[in-house]
C-alpha cells in the first residue's frame, strides 16, 4: 500500500531528527574512511545511518521495498520503495564541511514520487516536497525568478570529473554567460538552487540514490530538469530555474 504526502513528511521529520544526532556527534570528531568498489568514500557512519533508516521503514511500512546506497536491496518486488542515501557528499563529511545531508525518497511503482533532504549540520534544515509543491521546514517555498546570466550562480559538484566528460565542452560554454560558478555541490546545490540562492546546478555520473529523491523537491520548487544520460534514468542532468530553460538546452544538446 502506498502512503501518503502527510504520511512521508511525518515518518522523514521523525527519523532525521534521529539520524541528525548520530551525524552531528559523529561529525566532531576525526572520521576514519574507506574506498569502495567505485572508488567513492565512505564512513561507519554512513553504515550506521542507513541501518537506522533501514529499520525504522521496516519497523514502520514493513511490506516496502528499500534501496540504498550501502547494502543490498530489500523486497524488491514491491511496487512503493524507499531510496535512501545516508550522507550525501561524505567528501564533505570527511573534511568538515557542513554541506551534506540525508536523502530519502519514496517510489510509486518506480515513479518518484515524494522527496526530502536534511541537512543535519545546517540547524536540522528539512527540504521536502512531492513534485507539486517544495516545503522549507515547513514552509511553502514560492519560485524566485531569474534575475540575470550576470547575477547567476551557476553549481556542480566536481569540476575535474567534468573535464573527464564529454560535457566538457558544454560546461565551458555555460560558464561564459559570465555567471558566478562555484562547486557548492552535492545536494546542497540543490538547495540553493530549490530556495531561488542558485539559477543552474550540472551534475553527472549520478546514481539512483543521488537523484531519485531529490526530483520531486525540485519539481515541487518549479526548478525545470534536462536529462542529458543516455538511457533518460536522470544520471547526468542540468537542473535550472524555467526562464533559462531554452539557453540551457541549446547549450547541452
Amino acid at each position: 500500500m502506498s502512503i501518503s504526502f502527510e504520511q512521508f513528511n511525518t515518518f522523514v521529520k521523525e527519523v532525521t531528527q534521529e539520524t541528525s544526532k548520530i551525524i552531528n556527534e559523529a561529525f566532531k570528531s576525526q572520521k576514519e574512511y574507506w574506498l569502495k568498489e567505485d572508488n567513492s568514500v565512505v564512513t561507519q557512519t554512513d553504515l550506521v545511518i542507513e541501518e537506522h533508516l533501514r529499520g525504522r521503514i521496516l519497523e514502520k511500512f514493513p511490506s516496502h521495498g528499500i534501496s540504498g546506497e550501502e547494502f543490498q536491496n530489500q523486497n524488491d518486488t514491491s511496487d512503493n520503495c524507499w531510496v535512501l542515501d545516508p550522507i550525501d557528499g561524505t567528501n564533505s563529511f570527511i573534511h568538515g564541511v557542513p554541506l551534506f545531508g540525508t536523502l530519502i525518497g519514496f517510489l510509486d511503482r518506480g515513479f518518484p514520487k515524494y522527496g526530502s533532504i536534511q541537512f543535519p549540520c545546517l540547524n536540522n534544515e528539512l527540504l521536502i516536497g512531492d513534485s507539486s509543491k517544495c516545503y522549507l521546514n515547513n514552509n511553502l517555498l514560492k519560485r524566485k525568478n531569474f534575475s540575470s546570466w550576470e547575477k547567476s550562480l551557476i553549481l556542480t559538484t566536481d569540476e575535474n570529473r567534468i573535464s573527464r566528460s564529454r560535457f566538457y565542452e558544454n560546461w565551458s560554454r555555460l560558464k561564459e554567460l559570465n555567471g558566478m560558478c562555484r562547486t557548492w555541490g552535492d545536494c546542497y546545490g540543490y538547495y540553493l538552487l530549490c530556495t531561488g540562492l542558485a539559477d543552474v546546478m550540472f551534475d553527472i555520473d549520478l546514481k539512483p540514490y543521488d537523484i531519485l529523491p531529490v526530483l520531486p523537491i525540485l519539481m515541487g520548487s518549479g526548478i525545470k530538469v534536462l536529462d542529458l544520460s543516455e538511457k533518460s534514468d536522470y544520471t547526468t542532468i542540468v537542473a535550472c530555474k524555467p526562464e533559462i530553460l531554452p539557453t540551457i538546452t541549446e547549450i547541452f544538446r
